[in-house]
């Protein structure tokens, strides 16, 4: 990012469509790697699996992924990831059954990456 900016990007399923279909993904990867934060919105749950597999296939060297997910809609996601992390909530245990580690709110997520990751 020119000036040393730090930059975000947001993807919809839409845009994420458009990538797969017109063979985009090394401009997209390469773009999405100098960007602080990608935020997803309005995908679908193999979109949110495809992205996950995008990360780990097309970086160099193969980065370690995780995925967050407190519902059904994020199992894909869930399980193309190293590591899994479900959010036991309102939307049902499916994310958690899926996950490596389950968690019971968001709000324990610090502390499972800042205190258990760095001891493990």
């Amino acid at each position: 990012i020119a000036g040393g900016q730090e930059a975000a990007m947001m993807v919809t399923g839409a845009s994420l469509e458009a990538v797969a279909e017109l063979d985009l993904r090394r401009p997209f990867l390469e773009v999405a790697t100098k960007c602080k934060v990608v935020i997803a919105c309005r995908v679908s749950p193999l979109q949110k699996a495809w992205m996950v597999r995008l990360v780990r296939m097309g970086i160099s060297p193969q980065p370690v992924t995780l995925s967050i997910g407190d519902g059904a809609n994020d199992v894909p996601m869930i399980q193309e990831a190293q590591v899994g992390v479900g959010i036991s909530g309102r939307e049902g245990r499916q994310a958690v059954n899926a996950a490596d580690f389950a968690i019971a709110q968001f709000r324990f997520l610090q502390r499972l990456l800042l205190v258990h990751g760095r001891l493990n």
